[in-house]
């Protein structure tokens, strides 16, 4: 067995507990599923491309020689409100228990001027919007489960224009836009976790890993550059494996006031995860000025 494996098997046992991960088809997301079914635990796959799931499914059927241990739900987009109520609902409906919450699914740099279904910036709105309305349809339901919810933000909200509102963000450029929802989603789980009686929110930052976030074929990055970048993020930077052990990590870990769990190398890049306190920048209030955005146009939430 080797070491990735050893330090799995010293995380507090998930045995038989649900979680939902978002965007769970490919990258970390894909990476926290395995894991979370090596640890014996039931997964719900929020995933947008139903093929993909499904492929997913049958590789970790064979791979574990489990049948049971997870699900996928078609998740059309994180950036469609009208598919995060439909796929609450029947989470609601469902599940009388979830223990967790990964909220892993994001986008960066997308084709120029694309917007999602309701009209918002198609990075800011299934980055961070999606997130929040996702939290706020599921906060009741998990509060009564006792759950846990981790949001994955990026090294990239350290360096956000963080003297932007929320109402002025047309004036970031497509890259700045990534670094400034991730920021929002920072910002947005340390109030949430500061308000937050039953349920145990954790920020989780994995460093800087080989995904295809910065595929062409899912951003507006021309094949050239995503060919550079794939091959740089494979010689210098951690696989994704080890970089989603943030997210088992803070799964297994009790009540703790360190709630940001980051690698623990040279600048957070790569290294296996270490609790903090949260950073400086992330403590401040967001979600009156998320509502007040979203009731500008026409959204209760």
């Amino acid at each position: 067995m080797n070491r990735y494996y050893q330090y799995l098997d010293k995380l507090n046992s998930l045995e038989g507990k649900t979680f939902i991960v978002t965007g769970a088809n490919s990258g970390l997301g894909l990476q926290t599923t395995i894991d979370l079914v090596y640890k014996k635990a039931h997964v719900i796959m929020a995933c947008r491309n139903i093929s993909k799931a499904e492929k997913v499914k049958n590789e970790i059927r064979l791979k574990f020689n489990d049948t049971h241990s997870y699900k996928y739900k078609p998740f059309t987009h994180q950036s469609s409100f009208v598919s995060i109520d439909s796929f609450c609902d029947e989470i609601k409906n469902k599940y009388s228990q979830i223990d967790g919450l990964i909220c892993n699914a994001g986008v960066y740099f997308q084709k120029k001027n694309m917007k999602t279904k309701e009209g918002f910036d198609l990075t800011f709105g299934t980055n961070y919007l999606g997130v929040y309305y996702l939290i706020n349809r599921l906060f009741d339901y998990l509060d009564k489960s006792f759950s846990k919810v981790l949001i994955v933000t990026s090294l990239t909200a350290t360096f956000a224009k963080k003297n932007t509102k929320i109402k002025t963000l047309e004036k970031l450029n497509r890259n700045q836009l990534y670094g400034y929802s991730k920021y929002c989603l920072s910002r947005l789980c340390y109030e949430l976790d500061k308000k937050s009686k039953n349920i145990e929110f954790y920020l989780t930052h994995p460093g800087i890993c080989q995904t295809n976030i910065i595929s062409s074929e899912t951003s507006g990055l021309p094949n050239w550059f995503s060919k550079i970048g794939h091959g740089f993020l494979y010689l210098f930077v951690h696989k994704s494996s080890k970089a989603c052990l943030t997210n088992l990590y803070a799964l297994s870990l009790g009540n703790n006031k360190q709630k940001f769990i980051k690698p623990r190398g040279l600048f957070a890049i790569s290294g296996y995860p270490k609790a903090y306190l949260y950073p400086q920048y992330c403590q401040k209030e967001i979600i009156e000025e998320t509502k007040n955005y979203l009731k500008e146009r026409g959204y209760k939430c």
